[in-house]
C-alpha cells in the first residue's frame, strides 16, 4: 500500500496485465454472445429436448442483456486500470525528479548549516567582504533554500493527492462486485486450492447468467474440472446439476465435444456447435482461397506457376465445400457427430439414438487409407446404416480418432505409406489405448451402459481393435470383415465372440504369404469362427486350358472392399452378421 512518503509505489505493468485480463474476459464474453446464439438455434433438436427438461436452452436469449451488461463493465474495468497504470506510472516519474530535487535542496541548506557555502557573487571587487554583506547574503541563501524545499513538499502532497484521488477512481470504476458478482470467487486463491468436488457444489448455486460467464472467462477451470479418466468424467458430470451441464456444453463445446466419459448426447449436442464454428473458418478460408484465385486471374504474366497454383486452388475449394456440407447437414441434424476436430483428423458419426430402448452397441473401424473425405462423401456408413435401420435398438458409432494407416494424422501418405502403417506393430500399438479410451467413455453411458457391444472392423480396423483389447477394451463379440490381423501379444477374451467373414480378396492372398500380421490373422487363429469364403459376383480366379490358377487383382480388391458395404452382392455376408449380433 502507497503512502504519502511514497505516493508512487506499485507496479504500472502488473496494473496494465490486469487491465489486458479484464479485456480478454470481455473478448471471452463476446464469443460466448455468438456460441450462446447458435445453442439457442438449435434448441428445438430432439439431441437439445433430450438433454434439456426444462428448455434450458430457450433461456439462453435471456442472458443477453445480462451479459452485454457484463462486456460493458469488463470494458469499463479494463479502461480504469489502463488509466491508473498510466497515471501511477506518471506519478512515479515525477516521484523521482522531485527526490532528486529534494537532494540537491537539503545538500544546498546543509551546506549553508556547516558554513561551506561561497557567498561571492559576478563582480565582486574587493577581497574582504564586509559582514554585513555576507550576512545579508546568507539570510538570502537560507531564505531561498527553504523555499525551494517548500515548493518542493507541496508538489509532493500534490502528488500524494493525485495517487488517492486516482485510488478512488479506479475503485469506483473497477466495481468488481457488480461485473463479476457470485463468479470472482472462483478466480481467488480459495478455488485454486479448492477440490473438484467443492468446485462442482459451487458451481450447481450459480444462477445461469452466472454459469455462462463462469465458463467463459474461467476455461482453465473448467478444464481442470472435466479433464480426467473416462470414469472419473462421468462420475463428475453426474455431480453437476442439469443447468451446469447445459451451459457447460453451449459455453464450452470444444472441450465437451471430444471428451470421453461424457453421455453421447451431451457430446453430439456440443459437436453441432463445433461445426457451426468450423462452417465459419471454412467460408473465411474459401474466401482467402477465391480472392487469391481472383488475384492471379489479373497478373498471369507467370502463367504455368499461376495455373498450378490455379488448380491446386480449385482442388482445395472442392476439399472445403465437401466438408462445409457434411458439417451443414450435421448442423441441421442429419449428422450427429460423438467426435470432430478437422485438425487432427479425428471423426466419430453416431448412427440412432441413445435412449432407455438402446440393446445394441456397434463400433465400426473403417480399414487402411480411410482418411475425412469418406465421411463426407458417406463411403464408410452404410453397414452400420443398414442395422441401425432395421433394428431401431441400435446405436451405431463409426469411428476414425487422428491416426489411421496412410492418413496419419490427415496426412494422406499415400498407398505405400498407407500398406506400411496397416503392417506396423508399433503404428497399432499408438492406437489400441486411444480406442480403449472410447470404449470405456462409451461404457459409462447411461443409456448405453446395458447394451450389448460389438466391434467391428474392416482390414486394418481389426489390428486396431485387437489392440484396443490389449489396451483393456471389452467386447460382446469382435467381427472381422476381412481383418487384418491381431497383435502378437493380443489373447482372445473368453467372454467374446469372434467371427471373420471373407471372401477371397487381395488381403487374404497376402495373408498367405505370412507377411501381414507375421501370420497372426483371423484365418490362422481357432479365436475365430470363420466359414468358407463367400463367392463374390465376379471369379476371383480362374484356370486356364494348361490348368494354371489366374488371379484376378482388380476382382480381388473389390471383393475386399465390398464385405463392409450394404451392397446387394453382400447380402449374404449381411444376412449372417445380422444373425451373430441379433440372433
Amino acid at each position: 500500500m502507497w503512502t504519502v512518503a511514497n505516493p508512487g509505489l506499485g507496479e504500472p505493468d502488473s496494473i496494465l496485465s490486469e487491465s489486458r485480463v479484464r479485456s480478454a474476459k470481455a473478448a471471452n464474453l463476446r464469443t460466448l454472445q455468438t456460441t450462446l446464439a447458435s445453442a439457442r438455434s438449435h434448441a428445438e433438436t430432439t439431441g437439445w429436448t433430450a438433454l434439456s427438461r426444462d428448455a434450458f436452452v430457450e433461456r439462453l436469449v435471456g442472458l443477453v442483456p445480462e451479459i452485454d451488461l457484463l462486456i460493458r463493465g469488463l470494458d469499463a474495468q479494463a479502461a480504469a486500470l489502463e488509466t491508473y497504470s498510466v497515471t501511477v506510472d506518471e506519478i512515479q516519474g515525477e516521484q523521482r525528479l522531485l527526490e532528486a530535487q529534494r537532494t540537491t535542496a537539503d545538500t544546498d541548506l546543509y551546506d549553508l548549516q556547516l558554513g561551506k557555502t561561497d557567498f561571492a557573487q559576478p563582480g565582486d571587487t574587493f577581497i574582504f567582504m564586509p559582514t554585513t554583506v555576507l550576512q545579508t547574503r546568507r539570510e538570502e541563501a537560507f531564505e531561498v533554500a527553504y523555499a525551494a524545499i517548500a515548493g518542493i513538499d507541496v508538489l509532493w502532497d500534490e502528488l500524494a493527492t493525485r495517487r488517492r484521488t486516482a485510488d478512488d477512481v479506479c475503485v469506483r470504476d473497477l466495481g468488481s462486485d457488480q461485473v463479476l458478482g457470485a463468479t470472482s470467487w472462483f478466480g481467488s486463491s480459495w478455488a485454486s486450492g479448492s477440490s473438484v468436488d467443492d468446485l462442482i457444489a459451487r458451481m450447481n448455486t450459480l444462477s445461469e447468467a452466472d454459469l455462462a460467464v463462469l465458463i467463459a472467462t474461467n476455461p482453465d477451470l473448467v478444464k481442470r474440472m472435466l479433464t480426467a479418466t473416462p470414469e472419473t468424467v462421468a462420475e463428475r458430470w453426474q455431480q453437476l446439476g442439469e443447468p451446469a451441464r447445459l451451459a457447460l456444453i453451449a459455453g464450452a463445446p470444444a472441450l465437451l465435444g471430444s471428451l470421453n466419459g461424457l453421455p453421447a448426447l451431451a457430446r453430439v449436442a456440443a459437436n453441432r456447435l463445433n461445426a457451426s464454428t468450423r462452417i465459419t473458418e471454412i467460408d473465411a478460408e474459401s474466401a482467402k482461397l477465391d480472392a487469391e484465385n481472383a488475384g492471379m486471374d489479373r497478373t498471369r504474366g507467370r502463367w504455368e506457376q499461376s495455373y498450378g497454383r490455379s488448380d491446386q486452388i480449385a482442388k482445395e475449394l472442392e476439399q472445403l465445400e465437401d466438408e462445409r456440407s457434411y458439417l451443414q447437414r450435421t448442423v441441421d441434424g442429419k449428422n450427429q457427430l460423438y467426435l470432430y476436430d478437422h485438425e487432427g483428423a479425428r471423426i466419430v458419426e453416431m448412427r440412432g439414438t441413445p435412449s432407455s430402448e438402446t440393446r445394441e452397441r456397434i463400433t465400426y473401424v473403417p480399414g487402411t487409407m480411410s482418411n475425412m473425405d469418406m465421411f463426407y462423401d458417406g463411403s464408410v456408413q452404410p453397414l452400420s446404416d443398414w442395422f441401425v435401420d432395421n433394428h431401431p435398438d441400435t446405436v451405431a458409432f463409426i469411428y476414425k480418432d487422428g491416426l489411421f494407416p496412410g492418413d496419419s494424422g490427415g496426412t494422406r501418405g499415400g498407398l505405400t505409406k498407407g500398406v506400411a502403417d496397416a503392417n506396423s506393430a508399433d503404428f497399432a500399438k499408438q492406437t489400441g489405448p486411444v480406442l480403449a479410451d472410447f470404449e470405456t467413455g462409451l461404457a459409462t453411458d447411461p443409456l448405453l451402459t446395458d447394451a450389448t457391444s460389438t466391434a467391428i472392423g474392416h482390414s486394418w480396423g481389426l489390428a486396431n481393435i485387437t489392440s484396443a483389447e490389449v489396451a483393456g477394451a471389452h467386447y460382446d463379440s469382435v467381427v472381422s470383415l476381412s481383418g487384418a490381423w491381431m497383435p502378437q501379444d493380443w489373447g482372445a477374451d473368453p467372454t467374446t465372440n469372434y467371427a471373420d467373414f471373407s471372401y477371397e480378396d487381395i488381403l487374404q492372398v497376402a495373408q498367405g504369404t505370412g507377411a501381414v500380421g507375421d501370420g497372426n490373422n483371423p484365418r490362422s487363429s481357432d479365436a475365430f469362427q470363420a466359414g468358407a469364403f463367400y463367392e463374390g459376383p465376379k471369379p476371383a480366379y480362374t484356370v486356364d486350358g494348361d490348368g494354371t490358377l489366374i488371379w484376378h487383382p482388380t476382382v480381388l480388391m473389390d471383393n475386399h472392399n465390398l464385405v463392409a458395404t450394404d451392397n446387394v452382392n453382400n447380402r449374404e455376408v449381411v444376412r449372417d452378421l445380422q444373425e451373430l449380433i441379433y440372433g
